[in-house]
């Protein structure tokens, strides 16, 4: 009897210390000052989505002191991207809410320092992009099969037309067959939005949330434009999104165009394909190289209650106009693989992809 309270009594010590080992690992944001990190401007979409998801994290992560926004901006985002990438031991906690363009990567860009598979990826949020165009684009919008027959038209691009989406916009219109003018230099979607409106230019293509706040009401509610797809949400996911019901698919137009049973091909389609899956989740969180194991699984697990939590789901789905998708674990990390594995063949294609585009 006195043998059996013994081993109770170590069995309930050893219970009392693997809790409280547990309860170490799991703050090890307790009593700190957390910074997010938003690598745009303040007012940007980037930064009003990272504000909703600063604002609830201090729900999940027990014990923090504070959550404090800072925006970084410039360089297309790289300044930030680089701060995170500092492994200073003062910075280890940090914590990067980005919207990231691969191709920065992929391209060699030389005012990214640090490689996004060496960050510490911890979440990335899906979003739903499409492309819509003005009705009047001559002879006439009245469905978007008609890409394939009108004039050349002006398609708008951001900064210099290298970015992950303008370079997956020239690939889906090459495809389709369409005739069209490169015009860069656009500093935000609002920007050629406005220019849409004012009939410079007759193409966009934008993410849902931004489409809703502004082009929705303002270019397709009042005819002026018509969506004209919407890309494949990652590999083997042919179908719309729920929020885009009523737009097809890249795939769908397609074959609307060159028959019910015609499939792309080709080097080009080799890309887009690439570039369906790299951005399907624009917004990325990221921790630094030097991250804690321990810290990194307790962001992971704090994002992962936060993608479940009604409050924060409704808050963020008022603020960005579109529900929010977390893409976590093996399946949001191996877009951060395939950026390791990337062929030198498809580097050479975009290189040489983009010298063609800057002489349209």
């Amino acid at each position: 009897m006195r043998l059996m309270t013994g081993f109770r009594s170590v069995a309930c010590v050893l219970t009392m210390l693997c809790a409280g080992a547990g309860i170490a690992h799991a703050q090890e944001f307790a009593g700190r000052l957390v910074n997010v990190i938003v690598n745009f401007p303040v007012g940007g979409p980037t930064d009003l989505e990272g504000r909703v998801f600063a604002e609830h994290l201090p729900r999940f992560l027990k014990g923090t002191s504070a959550v404090v926004v800072r925006n970084v901006a410039g360089a297309g985002g790289m300044i930030a991207v680089n701060q995170l990438g500092d492994i200073s031991e003062s910075n280890k906690l940090n914590i990067g809410f980005f919207t990231w363009d691969p191709m920065q990567q992929i391209l060699k860009h030389p005012n990214l320092r640090v490689q996004f598979n060496d960050l510490k990826f911890i979440a990335g949020m899906e979003q739903t992009n499409l492309l819509y165009i003005r009705r009047d684009t001559a002879p006439g919008m009245a469905k978007p099969a008609d890409i394939a027959k009108v004039n050349t038209f002006r398609a708008a691009v951001l900064s210099n037309g290298s970015d992950w989406s303008a370079l997956r916009q020239s690939l889906a219109l090459d495809l389709l067959g369409a005739k069209y003018r490169i015009i860069p230099g656009y500093k935000g979607t609002r920007e050629a939005e406005v220019a849409m409106l004012q009939g410079d230019i007759q193409l966009v293509s934008n993410s849902l949330p931004g489409y809703n706040s502004f082009a929705r009401l303002n270019l397709v509610d009042k005819g002026i434009a018509i969506p004209l797809f919407q890309y494949e949400r990652g590999e083997g996911n042919l179908r719309r999104s729920p929020n885009l019901p009523d737009v097809p698919t890249f795939l769908e137009l397609y074959r609307d165009i060159h028959g019910a049973n015609a499939n792309p091909s080709g080097p080009k389609w080799e890309a887009l394909q690439f570039l369906n899956r790299i951005s399907r989740t624009p917004r990325v969180i990221f921790m630094p190289p030097n991250a804690p194991d321990a810290a990194v699984a307790e962001l992971r697990s704090a994002v992962e209650r936060m993608a479940k939590d009604p409050q924060f789901l409704a808050q963020y789905e008022k603020v960005a106009q579109a529900p929010a998708h977390f893409v976590q674990g093996a399946d949001g990390e191996r877009v951060i693989v395939e950026l390791k594995r990337l062929p030198p063949e498809m580097v050479t294609f975009f290189n040489q992809y983009i010298e063609s585009n800057s002489s349209r």
